[in-house]
This record gives C-alpha cells, sequence and structure tokens, in this order.
C-alpha cells in the first residue's frame, strides 16, 4: 500500500506541475491578445532620415570578374573551330579498315560504275565513286573492271598528311568463270 500512496503522490504533483505550465501559457497568449496595439503610422521625415543615416553602397569592380562578360570569348572559340577537324558522319563503312571489306561485284554502265563489298559480318554494301570507306577517311576515287582503287589519308607524328592508294580487287571464286 505504501508504494500506491507513493505513486499516487508523485502522480499528483505530476498533474498539479503540468497544470501550472498550463495557466501561465494561456495568461500570457491571452496577455498577448489584448495588448496589440495599433500600427504606429511613422512620419515621412523619420522616414527618409532612416535611409539617409544608412551608408550608400558602390561597387567596385576591381580585381572582380565581369558578371556579363561570356565565360567563352569569341577569339577562344574560333580557335578551337579552326583546330578540330570537320567531323564527318560515320556510316557502317567507316567502322572497320578497307582491309576488312571484300569485293564481290562490280558492275559497269555507260556512265556509272557500282561495286558491292561485304563486310565481316556479311552484310552488303553498295559503294560509288567518292563514298567514305575504312578507318582512316579513306575515299573510292575509281572503280576499275577488277578492282576499287581507295585514297587514304594517314596523319604522322610530324603532323603531314600521306595519301595512301589501297586498291581492293575482285576475287574469282572457284568454278566461276569471266567473260
Amino acid at each position: 500500500m505504501k508504494k500506491n500512496n507513493n505513486t499516487a503522490c508523485m502522480m499528483t504533483i505530476f498533474l498539479v506541475f503540468i497544470a501550472i505550465i498550463w495557466v501561465s501559457d494561456v495568461n500570457s497568449t491571452v496577455a498577448k491578445t489584448t495588448v496589440t496595439k495599433a500600427p504606429e503610422e511613422k512620419d515621412v521625415s523619420t522616414l527618409v532620415t532612416d535611409m539617409k543615416a544608412a551608408p550608400a553602397y558602390k561597387y567596385n569592380p576591381v580585381g572582380k570578374p565581369d558578371p556579363f562578360k561570356p565565360y567563352i570569348t569569341d577569339e577562344i572559340s574560333a580557335k578551337k573551330k579552326r583546330e578540330m577537324p570537320k567531323a564527318l558522319p560515320i556510316n557502317p563503312l567507316q567502322r572497320a579498315g578497307v582491309d576488312h571489306f571484300k569485293l564481290v561485284g562490280i558492275a559497269i554502265q555507260d556512265l556509272s560504275r557500282i561495286a558491292i563489298v561485304t563486310d565481316v559480318k556479311g552484310k552488303f554494301f553498295p559503294i560509288f565513286v567518292g563514298t567514305y570507306i575504312g578507318l582512316h577517311n579513306g575515299r573510292v576515287v575509281e572503280i576499275l573492271a577488277d578492282r576499287v582503287i581507295v585514297e587514304e589519308t594517314i596523319k604522322a607524328e610530324s603532323k603531314q598528311a600521306k595519301t595512301k592508294r589501297v586498291s581492293i580487287k575482285l576475287r574469282k571464286e572457284e568454278g566461276e568463270v569471266r567473260p
């Protein structure tokens, strides 16, 4: 029973303490709401004197970057454009070296010539004079009766471009007779 009396006494003290805090909080909020004042209207002359009292801020641009100047200047971007080689779109013929293609056939008409090559995967591609082929921006220069001549430009370490002519020959299959 003594234990129950102690806990009951502690609970009573705790509840009284909470009630005191609650009552003081209610009184302070009531006091705040009753004491509200009408907003004071300041005189215009006092506002002007307050503004004059604050020091005027002046921006000093010395040693600071110009916030309106672009980061990339026209000179630098023009120089980079001159240095960068013109990027050509890469087609499937430019994804492998010239030696990886096999010449399958050549069709010759009066004014035009067309050649058919296959890649390593066995896909067929028609090529004409001027078609880009190979890894080194090779270009078909000439289509003859038995071969295709491709001209590649290879840049050496001395930055001088060298042209190299590669020919892809038409191979005769077994049992095939040429006219």
